[in-house]
């Protein structure tokens, strides 16, 4: 039987300015709420533009334990994350002042870039989740949809996520860093340009063999999808149609040929449930 699915939630919404209209957005499945909080502020004063990430990585080196049940996924150990913000917000102050559009010349190729904004997305998630104590539990609307100064400019989580599905590969989204169980874990080390594309399969393999965040229960014979997955389930299932000519392809089946190992048996084993959206991710993927 598989485990209990942990209550979560991912509530996530698209405001424009104007006005302060509030538009739905389905970006993750989540209902449009007002966005109540405050930018965070940073002092950049002096600070000097540059592809350095070795202040991320002296976080996730002492403030991540392993995951005993994940080779290479981590959660966040609250004691000792805090014992590093300083240099978490060293870290965030250098990407305010770096970045695709600040600093075109330093992030030239695409691969660069993608590594910026994979690492940008786990500081500031962990930096978000920190600014309210890491609990146990937190709305996705709260990490999303709050502004920080990112690449010369003010974003969210959600617009990091906005540049990542216009990616061609639909990996890379879905394999991007949060600190929520309802997505892909944290890292053990930043990611670079030269490694980035090759960790995204590994990373993806990751999030369908962790049972707490890809639920596969026995009993109902069903399968929950992360939503940040179950949003690219048609243009999945429509590439394996075209990839092996067929029809009538399931979630499941279709992810197959992405799969090897425990993750590729935990789908073959699931053949013929029903899919369906996971419920809404509030579970934050710290040491309990």
């Amino acid at each position: 039987m598989a485990r209990a699915p942990r209550k979560s939630g991912c509530r996530l919404i698209l405001l424009r300015a104007a006005g302060w209209g509030v538009l739905a957005a389905l970006v993750a499945g989540c209902p449009a709420v007002p966005d109540t909080e405050e930018p965070v502020r940073l002092d950049t004063t002096g600070v000097e533009p540059g592809v350095d990430y070795s202040d991320l990585a002296a976080v996730v080196e002492e403030a991540f334990v392993q995951d005993r049940s994940l080779r290479e996924c981590h959660l966040i150990i609250p004691y000792a994350v805090n014992r590093k913000a300083d240099r978490l917000d060293a870290q965030l102050k250098r990407l305010a002042v770096t970045g695709p559009t600040a600093t075109p010349a330093l992030l030239a190729t695409g691969e660069d870039r993608l590594a910026y904004w994979y690492n940008a997305r786990a500081a500031w998630a962990l930096k978000l989740a920190m600014l309210h104590g890491l609990p146990e539990e937190i709305d996705c609307a709260v990490l999303n949809t709050r502004a920080f100064p990112l690449d010369g400019r003010t974003m969210t989580l959600r617009e990091i996520d906005e540049v990542l599905a216009r990616d061609d590969d639909w990996r890379t989204l879905v394999a991007s860093p949060g600190v929520l169980m309802g997505r892909a874990c944290l890292p053990e080390r930043p990611f670079t340009s030269g490694d980035v594309r090759q960790r995204i399969a590994n990373r993806i393999e990751q999030l369908i063999d962790d049972d707490r965040r890809f639920v596969i229960d026995v009993g109902r014979r069903e399968v929950r999808v992360p939503r940040v997955l179950w949003r690219f389930r048609r243009r999945i299932i429509d590439d394996y149609h075209v990839r092996y000519n067929t029809r009538g392809a399931t979630l499941t089946t279709a992810l197959l040929p992405s799969m090897s190992g425990s993750p590729l048996r935990r789908l073959q084993d699931a053949i013929g449930y029903r899919c369906v959206p996971a419920p809404p991710c509030k579970r934050i993927a710290r040491e309990e």
